[in-house]
């Protein structure tokens, strides 16, 4: 188990989040086209103070400083909401949080890598369940269901249990069942929140697949087209 001193973003594999970078790059999409970096970073201080308290300080500080006190008593009302809900209560005990996946992709052999919400794994890992929080302006539960294919959330879904059957480890290697549950956190008064389980969905799984490895025969591609001049000039 990769331990939490390990600066993920430093380890030279790929992410889901370089998959979103490609696909922005390929299809001419700035980074705030569909996510406003405002919103994008209250997400990652909402996660550091759902996830890792001791280090919300520091968090907001780097990211919000100019509303800290503001969005600090946000972050607090969001975040005991979800500590309220008996079955988060229950994970946020039982799981573990943060972890790192490292993996390999059997399709492309590219090196892969993911950084989970938080991991269940039962006594006899027969089942593995995967819980992710995202924050939302969603009002609805159909309103946060549509914003799961909005957001490319079940390429997400597929990239991070085919990171679990794949992972380098070999932990989940007879595990028989993967959920993954994606929990809404409204932004908003009331600050409901709303839970899809992503991997029951009919299809949502196996469309997310497709997208993951059309992205990722992508980067190969571009990996060939960087290596190339350099082989036939050594050449």
């Amino acid at each position: 188990m990769i331990t939490e001193l390990i600066d993920y973003r430093s380890i030279p594999r790929v992410s889901n989040s370089d998959l979103t970078r490609l696909k922005e790059e390929c299809l001419g999409y700035t980074p705030s086209r569909f996510v406003p970096q405002r919103a994008m970073q209250f997400g990652r201080a909402f996660h550091s103070h759902l996830l890792e308290p001791e280090s919300v300080g520091g968090i907001i500080d780097q990211l919000l400083p100019d509303m800290k006190p503001v969005e600090s008593g946000r972050l607090e009302q969001l975040t005991e909401q979800v500590r309220r809900d008996s079955f988060c209560r229950r994970y946020l005990r039982q799981s573990d949080r943060e972890r790192i996946i490292l993996f390999t992709d059997p399709e492309t052999e590219l090196a892969c890598k993911a950084r989970m919400d938080m991991v269940y794994t039962s006594p006899k890992k027969r089942n593995a369940l995967i819980l992710d929080f995202k924050t939302t302006s969603a009002r609805t539960q159909s309103q946060f269901l549509q914003s799961c294919y909005d957001y490319d959330y079940d390429r997400q879904v597929a990239f991070y249990v085919d990171g679990l059957r794949h992972a380098d480890s070999r932990e989940w290697a007879q595990t028989r069942q993967f959920r993954f549950i994606l929990i809404g956190v409204q932004k908003q008064k009331p600050n409901r929140l709303f839970a899809v389980d992503a991997t029951s969905i009919p299809n949502f799984v196996e469309y997310g697949r497709k997208k993951y490895r059309f992205w990722l025969r992508k980067w190969k591609e571009q990996q060939v087209e960087t290596v190339n001049p350099w082989l036939r000039q050594a050449s």
